[in-house]
């Protein structure tokens, strides 16, 4: 198992207790940031983050803020639901002890939740909502407060059904690979594997559906059952901040990612008793991306890019010039830099003409290309095999062409890659079209997940959830808030 360094550690774990034993909804809260050893730019991105608004402070070597959610996006609220709906929820209900109730996939409103649970003899004894959605923790008296109730089943997971998949699929492989052997035919040993490979496909489709849309949720609190530590997986559509907000019901905090030894990575959460906020300061948190000093060959490659452009994004890392000098650029060409988004991997100007209309969200997204170029390919490897196999009535020309697809299929998911950086930011931001929610695999576009995050609520989207795959990395979900 590695988990983050100890002092990285230490620095999450205080930095989560003040988000959420701090700023929990008090009207006014003043923070020492020389006592939680953290810069005065963590302390106010977590109060930020609880929607707490910075005031002028009451006192030397302190900050202070006040509660002012008006100020900021709106939680979660889905309104009213129907007769039938408060019925599944009753008998959701039923022989349950305690349940975490997701509003948006109940599709309630927090009234009617409470209504069906206190006529189910439950009362709601937490809540934690963000943007994406609202849930409510129902109990019935007379538990204690952290540990979770034992389960009278075991539930299957997701990881045994994977399990299981694989070995169906192994075991169709060996047979194919026998049945090659023990006869002169291809076509069958090779429609046997890609049958099993489309059932890996189909349970993966499937396994996220029923993730995604079930009212159930057994597997939100089971690890935060008084353990030292919980090596939590990625949640499947529930935002990382809701899923934070829960473990610190139960004194839990994040304390980075954590890796097993079969190369998952998952979330690491520690058990903090009550009050334990100050110690060694950690270490400063990480220094911002570093500009590179410029070449007169950058910048006439720069010019040629601003040529006739009302609008593009650019990489400081990829331009291989400084934010001013990029700014100062463009200036000459009739171009401002309308925004800026830094972390320590980089730092992203957006450059915009200020006559130029506002642009049109493009149909056709760019993180399509990571299903159609690979689709493409295969179509025209099967496709051209099995036509030059009937017309030549050789089957082996069929299963070069397999063979073909299935050697080009996986670079191909990653083509978007080979395109200069720049240019992949540009598209990165062309996803966030203006619908209610975008979907798509990030990794195509190799920007790491804190600015893509800021380019996302430049947009006005806010994140909802993502999963890790083995094929294109992270699919993450946003939604749009304003």
């Amino acid at each position: 198992m590695t988990t983050a360094p100890p002092a990285e550690q230490a620095w999450l774990l205080r930095l989560g207790e003040l988000r959420f034993r701090v700023f929990s909804g008090a009207p006014v809260v003043e923070v020492s940031p020389a006592q939680w050893g953290l810069d005065d730019r963590a302390v106010r991105q977590a109060a930020a983050g609880r929607r707490y608004r910075e005031t002028p402070p009451g006192q030397a070597g302190f900050l202070r803020f006040e509660f002012a959610p008006g100020s900021f996006p709106p939680h979660f609220d889905r309104g009213p639901g129907t007769d039938a709906d408060r019925r599944r929820l009753g008998k959701l209900l039923a022989g349950q002890e305690q349940f975490w109730a997701s509003t948006r996939r109940l599709r309630l409103g927090r009234a009617d939740v409470g209504a069906v649970a206190a006529a189910a003899g439950m009362t709601v004894v937490a809540e934690a909502a963000d943007p994406t959605d609202r849930l409510l923790l129902l109990r019935r008296s007379g538990l204690p407060d952290e540990e979770l109730r034992s389960r009278t089943r075991q539930r299957i997971t997701r990881a045994q059904v994977w399990a299981g998949v694989g070995g169906l699929f192994a075991a169709c492989a060996v047979a194919a690979l026998v049945w090659g052997r023990l006869t002169d035919r291809a076509l069958g040993p090779l429609l046997l594997v890609f049958g099993a490979a489309a059932s890996l496909l189909v349970t993966g489709v499937a396994m996220r559906v029923v993730a995604g849309r079930s009212p159930r949720l057994p597997w939100l609190d089971a690890q935060f059952d008084g353990r030292s530590h919980a090596a939590v997986p990625y949640p499947v559509s529930l935002s990382t901040e809701l899923l934070a907000e829960v473990a610190s019901r139960y004194g839990y905090f994040y304390g980075g990612p954590v890796t097993t030894g079969r190369n998952e990575t998952s979330h690491l959460f520690v058990k903090c008793r009550p009050g334990l906020v100050f110690g060694t300061p950690a270490l400063p948190g990480p220094p911002g991306f570093e500009p590179p000093a410029g070449s007169p060959e950058r910048e006439q490659w720069l010019r040629n890019h601003l040529d006739g452009r009302d609008e593009l994004w650019i990489s400081v890392r990829h331009a291989k010039l400084p934010p001013a000098r990029i700014a100062e650029i463009a200036g000459g060409e009739g171009l401002s830099a309308l925004a800026h988004f830094a972390d320590p991997t980089d730092l992203i100007l957006l450059l915009r003409r200020p006559s130029a209309p506002p642009r049109a969200p493009r149909k056709f997204r760019m993180s399509f290309a990571g299903f159609l170029v690979p689709a493409a390919w295969a179509l025209l490897c099967f496709g051209g095999g099995a036509v030059t196999a009937v017309l030549d009535g050789d089957e082996h020309l069929f299963a070069v062409g397999a063979f073909l697809a299935v050697l080009g299929v996986p670079p191909l998911l990653w083509v978007l890659r080979v395109f200069p950086r720049s240019t992949r930011v540009g598209w990165l931001a062309g996803e966030f079209t203006g619908k209610a929610g975008v979907t798509f695999f990030s990794g195509q576009f190799d920007v790491s997940p804190e600015l893509e995050r800021r380019i996302a609520g430049y947009h006005g989207y806010a994140f909802r959830s993502e999963t890790h795959t083995q094929a294109q990395g992270r699919l993450v979900t946003y939604v749009r808030y304003r």
